[in-house]
């Protein structure tokens, strides 16, 4: 059965069911040393340590876990317009880590900025930017949620990371505008 005959619906939920199944692994079978940044950064040190987030909460592990699961279905609007909003904070991560760290391998950021940047050139089709509203509130709770529950990103002091949001959140409205729905005349 080829995945482009189901409903997009069902489509949406198997590619979520996919990347639940991968933050689920990397959560429960992978040792926490295989997130790169982390590892490069704090040296070796597992899950539930002091200080360690969550994986499963941290949304990059998430972006990564569709990143994967795009591969099933390429012109899901509904992943696509999710992931593009990745380059922002992941492209941010990746510029530090090969520019200032000299950190090349971490596959956590870098497979979803590829895919960010596939999309852009190749599947431009499919980003709305009807979408952004809805992806920056979710990206909005979703970050500053695990912050206050302690799940991920709160060894960050409040104020740097309400700065680092603010900059996230500028630059996705800014991002939205390249995907502007075009009237027709």
């Amino acid at each position: 059965m080829k995945v482009s005959g189901l409903s997009l619906l069902t489509i949406t939920i198997i590619q979520i069911a996919i990347a639940t199944l991968i933050s689920l692994v990397f959560q429960f079978l992978i040792p926490y040393w295989w997130q790169p940044l982390d590892t490069f950064q704090h040296g070796v040190r597992q899950h539930g340590d002091e200080g360690v987030n969550i994986v499963i909460f941290t949304i990059s592990q998430w972006y990564f876990s569709l990143s994967i699961a795009w591969l099933i279905y390429h012109d899901n609007p509904y992943v696509n317009n999710f992931l593009i909003y990745s380059i922002v904070p992941l492209g941010i991560i990746v510029a530090y880590e090969f520019f200032f760290i000299f950190l090349f391998w971490d596959y956590i950021h870098l497979i979803p900025v590829i895919l960010d940047i596939y999309l852009l050139l190749k599947k431009r089709e499919t980003l709305r930017q009807k979408f952004a509203p809805f992806i920056i509130l979710l990206n909005t709770i979703w970050l500053f949620s695990v912050y206050f529950l302690k799940l991920a990103y709160y060894r960050e002091v409040l104020s740097i990371f309400t700065r680092n949001y603010l900059i996230y959140l500028v630059l996705w409205i800014g991002l939205s505008f390249l995907f502007r729905n075009k009237k027709i005349e």
